[in-house]
């Protein structure tokens, strides 16, 4: 198995995200001693945001594009080279103001290219080409998202859902690091979501 694991959180020792996907990629390694894992963590290399010049150069033809679109597109290509390679995608962030952080937001921009990762059919139907990818997407938020008054202020896991299957992924089962900051929940949030990874396998 190769495995993608993409990290977010900027609190790298008590992160609850990363704690959680630690679980999980641990009993991922227990069931596939071939695993093999890549770390993408973007908090400590933090991709690009896109400017002018790379949209452009993502517009032009491959066999056109000068020396200095080709290096302004570089990162791009390597992640959307990672993710074709992988079997598994690991996305390991918090919910920040109710959505991604940025530095995930960017992740997307890069790895959504008309042309690598979806295309248009000659009647204008957008189509996904990446598949046969299974996602895991562990998401830790200060408040209780799942359940209750805020269910419908989540733009984090709707987002996720849309933008893989806009590439042509559509496995993807989310791990929720539910209240870590409620008063009620945030002794249990991350034992339970521990519980529930421990359940998946």
């Amino acid at each position: 198995m190769k495995l993608l694991h993409i990290q977010v959180s900027p609190d790298l020792a008590g992160s609850a995200s990363r704690n959680a996907s630690a679980r999980l990629v641990e009993k991922l390694r227990a069931q596939h001693s071939d695993l093999e894992e890549t770390v993408l963590d973007l908090a400590q290399h933090p991709l690009p945001h896109l400017d002018a010049f790379t949209i452009g150069a993502f517009f032009t033809r491959p066999e056109d594009r000068n020396d200095a679109q080709r290096a302004a597109i570089q990162t791009s290509e390597k992640m959307v080279d990672q993710l074709f390679a992988c079997d598994t995608l690991v996305i390991s962030s918090p919910m920040w103001n109710l959505g991604l952080p940025s530095v995930l937001k960017a992740w997307f921009d890069h790895i959504t290219r008309a042309g690598r990762t979806f295309a248009f059919t000659p009647e204008g139907t957008k189509v996904g080409l990446v598949s046969g990818k299974k996602v895991y997407s562990v998401v830790a938020s200060g408040s209780v998202f799942a359940h209750g008054p805020f269910v419908q202020d989540d733009q984090f896991t709707p987002y996720i859902r849309v933008a893989l299957e806009y590439i042509g992924i559509t496995d993807v089962e989310f791990i929720r690091v539910d209240g870590t900051h409620d008063p009620v929940s945030r002794d249990t949030a991350l034992p339970q979501a521990l519980q529930a990874i421990d359940r998946l396998f």
